[in-house]
C-alpha cells in the first residue's frame, strides 16, 4: 500500500512539473525594449486639487511603444473632510503620466496612494506603490518628454511622496 501511495505521489508531481513548465513557455514575452530612460527623486508634497508635474524625463526616441513606470512612497491626509465615510477621513493621491504637451497615456489618471479611510486627520500612513502606464510614440525620431503628474483627489489635502522613481521604456 506504501508504496502505491509514493509511486502516485510521484506521478502526481511529474505532472505539476510538465504543466508548470508548459504555463512557463506560454507566457513567453514578445521582443525587446532596447532603451530604458530612468530618473529618481524625493520629498514631493501637495495640497493641490489640479495636476502638477512632479517628475519629468526627456530621452531620445523612435516612434513607437513606451512604457511607463512610477513607483513611490509616501502618504495621505484628508485636510478638508472632502471624502468622509463610516466616521473616518479619506485622502488619495491621483497620478497620471503625460507625454508631450498633453497626451495622456492609458488608463489615464489613477488613484495611487491613499490611507484607505482608515485614521483620522491627523495622523499619516505610508504606503508604497507602482503603477504602468502604456502608450505608443508618434511623430519622427527626436527628443520626448515624459510627465508624471499629481493632484489630491480633494484640494486641500495633503500628500506627501517621500521617494519616488520614474522609469520609461521605449524604442
Amino acid at each position: 500500500m506504501r508504496r502505491k501511495r509514493v509511486l502516485a505521489a510521484g506521478a502526481a508531481a511529474l505532472v505539476a512539473v510538465a504543466a508548470v513548465a508548459g504555463v512557463a513557455r506560454g507566457v513567453g514575452g514578445a521582443g525587446q525594449v532596447p532603451l530604458v530612460a530612468y530618473k529618481t527623486g524625493g520629498s514631493v508634497s501637495t495640497p493641490s486639487g489640479t495636476f502638477i508635474t512632479v517628475a519629468s524625463r526627456t530621452f531620445a526616441a523612435n516612434p513607437g511603444p513606451v512604457i511607463v513606470r512610477f513607483s513611490a512612497s509616501g502618504s495621505v491626509r484628508d485636510f478638508n473632510q472632502g471624502g468622509v465615510f463610516v466616521g473616518h477621513s479619506y485622502a488619495a493621491l491621483i497620478v497620471r503620466v503625460v507625454v508631450g504637451t498633453n497626451t495622456v497615456l492609458s488608463p489615464g489618471p489613477v488613484r495611487f496612494l491613499d490611507n484607505a479611510g482608515r485614521i483620522r486627520v491627523a495622523k499619516a500612513r505610508p504606503v508604497a506603490n507602482s503603477f504602468e502606464w502604456v502608450g505608443e510614440l508618434g511623430g519622427t525620431s527626436n527628443l520626448k518628454t515624459v510627465k508624471v503628474q499629481v493632484a489630491n483627489l480633494n484640494t486641500w489635502d495633503m500628500a506627501d511622496i517621500t521617494k519616488w522613481n520614474l522609469v520609461v521604456q521605449h524604442r
